[in-house]
Parts: C-alpha cells; structure tokens; sequence
C-alpha cells in the first residue's frame, strides 16, 4: 500500500503544473482537504492561544506570590528596595498586593502604569455554562492581545493558593500588575511556532487524505469518464465495454449500471443495424407484392360482379383485404421517407369493425376460433377506420394463432369482446380462453421485435395495436392473464353527443 501511496504523490505533484488538473477534481478535492485542515488548525488554534495566555499569567501569579510569601517571611514584613526590585524581576510583575477582607495590602510596590490598565479577575472554578463562557472570553482576550498595538498594563488577581503554614484563609487574594508588552511578545512566537506547525500538519494531513480519498473515490470517477468517452468514440466496439470492479458501494454500483447501459447501447445498435437492413430488404420485395396485389385485386374485383351472391359475397370481402394490403404496401414503401400519416379521426360504428377484423384475423386458420361480440350496433368511437381495423385485426389474430397453435385443448378457442362507456372513453376488452401471456413476456410485451406470445412470432403485433391507439388519444393495456386466458384493453375516444 506504502508504494502506492508515493506513486500517487509523485503523480499529483507532476500533475500540479498542469492547467487541466487544475480543473479537475482532483485539484479541487486537494484545496478543499489541505483548507479543512487548515480551518480545523485554526480552530484549535484559538483555544490554545487563550490557554497559553491563562498558563503565562498564572506562572507569573505564582511567582509573584512566591515573592508576596519571602516578604512575609522578612522581619516586620518589610524588605530593602533592592530585594524588592530583585523580587519583583524575577517574578517578571511591577506591583504585587494582597487583599484580605476587602482591604489591599502592597507588598512589593512599584511605578504607577503609564497607560491604560485592564483589570482580569481568574476564578477557581465554574459550572458548564460559566466554564464556556469563560473559555470564550479567553480566545476574545488573546486575540485582543495579540492584535492590539497600544501599551497596556494588566492588573491581575486570583484567589491565594494554600502554600505551607504561611497562608491565611482561601478568601484572601494576590494582585499584580504587569506589562503587557512581554506577554504580546510571547503569544506571537507562540502563534509562529503554531502557524509552522498546522501548515504542516495541514500539508501532511491533507495530502494522506487526498491521496486516500484520490485513491478510493477520484481515480474510479476518472476510470468511469474515460471508459464513456473511449465508447462514444466506438460503441460498437465490444472491448470499449467497461468492465466493472467487484465493489459494493456506490462507485461499484455505478460502474455495474454504466456497464449495463453501454451493453443494451450495443444490443439497440446492432438491432437498428439489423433492421435498417431487413427494411431494405423488404422495401425490395414490397414493390414486387404490390405489383401482385394489384394483379389479385383486378381479379377480386371481377368475382364481386358476379351475379351469384354465393360468390359476390366473399370476394366482396376478399376484395376489401387486398386493398388494405395494396395501402400496407405503400405505406411501407413510403415508411423511409416520411413519417406515418396521422391518424384520420370520424366517428365510426364499433360492431362492423370488429366483425371484418376478426373474420380477417382467423381466415388462414385451420382450427375453427368461436366468437362472441357483445357490442350493440349504437357503440360509435372516435377514431381512425383503417387503423382502427388493423388494431383489432392484430390483436384478435394473436389470440387465435395462440389458441389454434394448443394441441391438447379440449375443448375450441373462443374470444368474446365486450364494450362499455368508462367517462370520455369507450373500453373495448378482447377476452380469449388460451394459456395465458408467460410471465418472461409481459416486461417486454409491448416493444416491438421483443419476445413474442409465439414461437414463430416477430413480436410486432402488439406494438402496432399500441402505437396507433395512442395515436388516436386511446392505448391498449393487458388487463389480466393467466391459465385460463387474457383480457387486452382497448380504451377509445368516444364521440361525445
């Protein structure tokens, strides 16, 4: 782990002269960790600076009481001059005095202050609100000190320690006054010596945590950005594919997710390939089935001219389907050119066409389907004829191929529709009695070229029903499916009165 961490060091630091990592993440992350430390150095910083400034004025109460307690000492209290100026050197003060029961006694005198005097009272102790607020007035009173540039004096008391037999009762008090000047000279080599140390600190720190946190966050980030960019310059390059880590965390995640979505990219190109091929081909051999369909339908058109209704009637009908392929084959010669034409929206009656689209649907089969239209002749929607025929059509001819393709049924396929208003909307259910919609289809029933309801299916059906519904403002949805059949929705604008 140590090689690694000095390989990314030496990186970031070939890296610093460049206008790009300043840019980055990377270089951000950098500044934004070392101004962290830097703060929470300062933060510590202040507290330490009145702490400092506390233990500096409590040694020099210390010491002037060590000279208050050799006063005591003396004969009658009194000292030469000389032992007071000497005492009062070495307790670096200029004035000591003691108060007892409200009066002050000078034990060691000195010169009056030449400038302003602030007077500073250190107590034993407070409870925890007292105590914070004692620590907050210590960082605004070394801050004070060490900005402010006016000579000042410091008359400073405390309550009198206990030491040996000379002390008197805990409520007497020591006074001092000293210079400021000293103190201020201390705090600031103090705050150099600090500052020296938190910019290391702070260099040291930040950088073991950008290199950790560079490590397990910034370079996956890169890995990810560089894998996007090498698979939008080729997405149909397979080795462009990301290959994801075996994290659990989110970058993991993340890596598993874009791999997924680069993988279904590929599977969408390489369909689209796919089909702009097949449509080529089938725009080729569209054009000959037109040509045929032309040829059948001059045909048809003869026999619904014959005057035997017997065979009137069914070319009459036959007559209507080749025309419907006559337009489907436009319409997909037409389809790489321009978009579809929009839905032509009439009122239309529901039961006609419902009954063409069924007879329609079931014409190739072998194996008989029943049918049970519960549509009265008064239903009327909305909606476009032939698109609306072609839903229907598509829908009611899955159903049977289903229902025809089960060799050990007993009994005959059966599809029943029913229609009923539901508020601006006609609901038109196609309900059959085959084996249901597999559970592997249903995600995926609706997409065109996915998995169909049939072996032999091209999963086309149920997309066209869908997309020209929501064309003409309605939709197809599976309502319920299971063993004993499936039940579509058609929703249809209804023709308001």
């Amino acid at each position: 782990m140590a090689p690694l961490i000095v390989q990314d060091a030496l990186q970031a630091l070939r890296r610093l002269g460049s206008t790009r990592f300043a840019r980055g993440l990377s270089a951000r992350l950098l500044w934004v960790t070392i101004g962290f430390v830097m703060l929470a150095e300062i933060l510590i910083f202040l507290p330490s600076a009145a702490s400092y400034r506390a233990q500096w004025l409590n040694e020099r109460l210390q010491a002037a009481e060590l000279a208050a307690l050799a006063v005591e000492a003396a004969p009658d209290a009194m000292v030469s001059d000389e032992l007071a100026g000497e005492l009062l050197a070495s307790a670096e003060v200029q004035a000591v005095a003691l108060i007892r029961e409200g009066a002050t006694e000078v034990i060691l005198p000195g010169p009056p202050p030449s400038g302003a005097v602030e007077r500073i009272e250190l107590g034993e102790g407070r409870s925890t609100m007292g105590w914070l607020q004692e620590r907050l007035e210590g960082v605004v009173a070394a801050c004070s000190t060490m900005l402010s540039d006016e000579p000042r004096h410091l008359l400073v008391s405390a309550p009198r320690s206990r030491m040996g037999a000379q002390a008197r009762d805990r409520r007497e008090r020591i006074e001092v006054l000293l210079d400021e000047a000293p103190l201020r000279s201390e705090m600031l080599a103090f705050s150099k010596r600090i500052l020296g140390l938190s910019v290391f600190i702070s260099i040291i720190a930040g950088g073991a945590v950008y290199l950790t946190l560079n490590r397990i966050f910034v370079r996956p980030m890169r890995k990810l950005v560089a894998s996007m960019v090498r698979f939008r310059r080729n997405p149909e390059d397979p080795e462009r594919v990301i290959v994801a880590s075996a994290r659990e965390d989110e970058i993991g995640q993340a890596e598993a997710e874009l791999a997924t979505l680069q993988h279904e990219v590929r599977q969408a190109l390489s369909q689209k390939a796919r089909l702009a091929a097949l449509g080529g081909a089938v725009a080729k051999i569209n054009h000959d089935l037109r040509n045929v369909l032309t040829s059948a339908q001059l045909v048809s058109d003869r026999l619904a001219a014959h005057s035997d209704p017997k065979v009137r009637g069914p070319a009459e009908r036959l007559v209507r389907s080749i025309d419907r392929g006559v337009r489907l084959a436009e319409d997909v010669l037409a389809y790489g050119r321009a978009e579809e034409a929009p839905a032509q929206l009439a009122p239309v009656r529901l039961r006609p066409v419902l009954e063409d689209a069924f007879y329609d649907a079931v014409a190739a089969l072998e194996r008989p389907t029943g049918f049970d239209l519960q549509v009265g002749d008064d239903v009327d929607v909305l909606a476009d004829p032939e698109h609306l025929h072609r839903i229907f059509m598509n829908l009611m001819r899955n159903a049977s191929e289903v229902m025809a393709a089960q060799t050990d049924r007993s009994t005959p396929g059966m599809l029943a529709v029913v229609a009923a208003p539901n508020g601006v909307l006609v609901e038109v259910r196609v309900v059959d009695n085959g084996p249901g919609v597999p559970e592997t289809v249903q995600e995926h029933l609706f997409e065109p070229f996915s998995r169909s309801t049939r072996k032999d299916g091209s999963g086309l059906g149920l997309s066209i029903a869908r997309e020209l519904a929501r064309a003409q403002g309605g939709d197809v949805e599976l309502d319920v499916t299971g063993p004993d059949g499936t039940t579509f929705v058609v929703k249809l604008r209804a023709v308001q009165g």
